[in-house]
C-alpha cells in the first residue's frame, strides 16, 4: 500500500485548519472546518474495517463504534477519560444506532483530548486481530502511525464542543441549533406536540402564551430535553404529566431549534414535519421572512451594541502571501462552498478585531491590527467583506488565512472596510 492516502491529506488540511483557529481561542460548533473534520475521522475510521460479523443468529456488520466499545471494556491501562467517555456514550438516551455513538465519541474524545487513545492500542500496541484489512489506515505500519500523531496533535486543541447536541447524530453530521431556556413556573407552555420516531415535534404554539415569548419555541423545534430528563422516547401525555409533577417550578427545556438563523429548515426535522403533515416550504418562507425582517432592522441602525452584526461566512487559507490581491479568490471559494453562515457581531477596537457568536457572545476570531496584513471585497459582491490574517505578526508570518463575512448591506460592508483600514496603515483596500 502507497505511504499516502487522500483521507490523510484531507485530514492533515483540516487539522492545520484547527491548529490555526485554536490559537484565537476555543474551537466551537460553528466553526466551518470541523464538520468536514469529523467527516474524514469517520471514513479513516470505516476504511478497510473488517465488519462481518458470524454468529448464531447469521451475518451481522458492526462499525467503528463496536471495537472502540470493546477496547474500553477489556484493555487495561487506558486513560481514564477514554473509558468514562465511552460509558457516557453507551449510556446516551438521546442516541441509538452504533452510528450515532460513534460520532458522539469522535466529538466526546476530541473535545476531551483522548481521541488518539483507541488507536493506539491498534498501532503502537499490535492490538488489531482482524479488525482493519491490511489496505486500511489504521491497519497500516507507517499510514496508521501518521494518522496516530494527526490525532496527537488534534489532543493538543482546546474542542469546546456542546456535546448536548446530540440527538440527531444517528442520522446526520450536521448539527441544528442548540438552545436552552428557563421559562416562568405554568402548567400550559402552550405548545401542541406531534410524536414521531419518538421526538416530540413542536407542531403548534399558541400566540401569547409562555412559549411563544420572543419566538423561543416554535413551530418545527424538537423538544430535547424538560426539566433535565430526556424526552426522546416519550408517548404522548408524559410531557403533560411531568410538567403537573414540577408545578411551580421554573421551566427548564433544552430544544433542537427546527431552523437555523438565516431561515433554512434543518435537514434533519424535515421528515418528522412531513410525517407530521405540516407544510415545509411555507415554514422555510415564514422563517426566511423573519431573518430578513430582523437583517432589515439591524441595517436600519448598523450596529449592534459593541459592534456590527454581520454573518460570519467561513474562512480558507491562502499560503504564504496575505496582499489583497488574495481576498478577491478568498472571497469566491468560501461562498462557493456553501456553508452555513452564523450571526457574530464584530468588534473593531483599538489594538484589533474581535468577531463573537450573537447568541452567547462567545469569542470566535481575534487578531490584532499587527497581525492583518490586508482587507477588501469583491466589486461583483460588495456585500461580502474580507480580512486576511497571518498566524503571528504579519511582518514576518509564513502562513495567512482569509476571513470571509457578508454584511446586511454594501454601506454596511463599506463602513466596516473603512475602519479596518483605519487600524493598520499598510493595508490597501478595493471598493
Amino acid at each position: 500500500m502507497s505511504i499516502s492516502d487522500p483521507l490523510i491529506k484531507e485530514l492533515k488540511g483540516h487539522v492545520l485548519e484547527a491548529t490555526k483557529a485554536s490559537s484565537n481561542g476555543a474551537i466551537l460548533d460553528i466553526h466551518p472546518f470541523l464538520l468536514p473534520l469529523c467527516q474524514v475521522l469517520e471514513s479513516i475510521f470505516r476504511k478497510g474495517l473488517n465488519n462481518i460479523v458470524h454468529s448464531a443468529f447469521g451475518i451481522t456488520r458492526r462499525d467503528y463504534w463496536a471495537w472502540i466499545d470493546k477496547t474500553a471494556q477489556t484493555s487495561a491501562g487506558l486513560q481514564g477519560n477514554f473509558k468514562r467517555i465511552v460509558e457516557e456514550v453507551s449510556s446516551n438516551p438521546s442516541i441509538n444506532t452504533p452510528q450515532g455513538r460513534g460520532r458522539l465519541f469522535i466529538r466526546h474524545a476530541l473535545k476531551s483530548k483522548c481521541l488518539h487513545v483507541p488507536v493506539e492500542t491498534i498501532v503502537r500496541m499490535k492490538c488489531n486481530e482482524g479488525i482493519y484489512e491490511e489496505d486500511s489506515i489504521i491497519g497500516d505500519e507507517i499510514l496508521g502511525e501518521i494518522f496516530l500523531s494527526l490525532l496527537y496533535q488534534c489532543s493538543h486543541l482546546h474542542f469546546d464542543l456542546k456535546l448536548e447536541n446530540a440527538s440527531f447524530l444517528d442520522e446526520t453530521w450536521q448539527l441544528p441549533q442548540y438552545q436552552e431556556y428557563e421559562l416562568v413556573p405554568c402548567m400550559d407552555l402552550g405548545v401542541y406536540l406531534g410524536h414521531v420516531s419518538g421526538r416530540a415535534v413542536v407542531v403548534k404554539v399558541e400566540d401569547g402564551s409562555v412559549a411563544a415569548e420572543d419566538n423561543k419555541i416554535e413551530v418545527g423545534d424538537v423538544i430535547d430535553e424538560a426539566f433535565g430528563i430526556c424526552i426522546n422516547g416519550w408517548r404522548r401525555g408524559r410531557v403533560t404529566a411531568l410538567l403537573r409533577q414540577k408545578r411551580g417550578l421554573p421551566v427548564t427545556l433544552k430544544v433542537i431549534k427546527g431552523h437555523y438563523p438565516n431561515g433554512s429548515v434543518f435537514p434533519g426535522v424535515i421528515p418528522l414535519l412531513r410525517r407530521l403533515h405540516l407544510d415545509v416550504d411555507s415554514l422555510q418562507e415564514r422563517f426566511r421572512e423573519a431573518a430578513l425582517s430582523e437583517s432589515q432592522e439591524t441595517s436600519l441602525t448598523g450596529s449592534h451594541i459593541g459592534g456590527q452584526t454581520v454573518q460570519y461566512m467561513g474562512s480558507v487559507s491562502v499560503g504564504g502571501c496575505g496582499d489583497v490581491s488574495q481576498i478577491e479568490h478568498a472571497v469566491m471559494a468560501v461562498s462557493s462552498q456553501n456553508r452555513q453562515s452564523v450571526p457574530v457581531i464584530l468588534i473593531t477596537g483599538e489594538i484589533g478585531v474581535q468577531t463573537l457568536l450573537k447568541t452567547n457572545r462567545k469569542m470566535v476570531l481575534s487578531h490584532s491590527y499587527t497581525e492583518i496584513s490586508s482587507c477588501g471585497r469583491r466589486n461583483d459582491m460588495p456585500d461580502y467583506f474580507a480580512y486576511i490574517a497571518g498566524d503571528t505578526s504579519c511582518t514576518i508570518s509564513s502562513h495567512f488565512t482569509c476571513y470571509v463575512f457578508k454584511a446586511v448591506s454594501v454601506d454596511q460592508s463599506r463602513d466596516i472596510l473603512l475602519t479596518l483600514a483605519d487600524g493598520f496603515h499598510r493595508t490597501h483596500w478595493a471598493v
